[in-house]
């Protein structure tokens, strides 16, 4: 059976996507994604990771993310019977940019061994 804690994490990730589902602002220049959230023992800080893929100025939309949390929490209480509602913040998820290296290397050293095979 899942902890609380799991559900809440579930549940604040469910919300925060479906927040920005119709920010279209927020996607302009490139590919936005919530990769995952973590929310303290008590409750009260959600930490919301983020990435995008494409040519965009991440401390910019950092900053645009950030002006939307008062909104989001707002629009949480009204959705969520909970009675803590937690800060937010959010943070850069650099996971999927390491990842996308990790496979261009790869593709490289594979073309590099396929060069001296033949």
């Amino acid at each position: 059976m899942y902890k609380r804690s799991e559900r809440l994490k579930s549940l604040f990730l469910h919300e925060v996507n479906l927040f920005f589902q119709n920010k279209q602002e927020i996607k302009k220049g490139g590919l936005f994604t919530i990769t995952g959230v973590e929310l303290t023992d008590d409750s009260k800080l959600l930490k919301v990771y983020f990435s995008f893929f494409g040519d965009v100025d991440i401390e910019e939309k950092k900053r645009m993310l950030d002006s939307y949390i008062w909104d989001m929490k707002q629009i949480m209480k009204k959705r969520l019977k909970l009675k803590i509602i937690p800060n937010i913040v959010f943070a850069y998820d650099e996971t999927p940019e390491k990842a996308n290296r990790i496979e261009e290397i790869l593709k490289k050293i594979d073309l590099e061994k396929r060069d001296e095979n033949s």
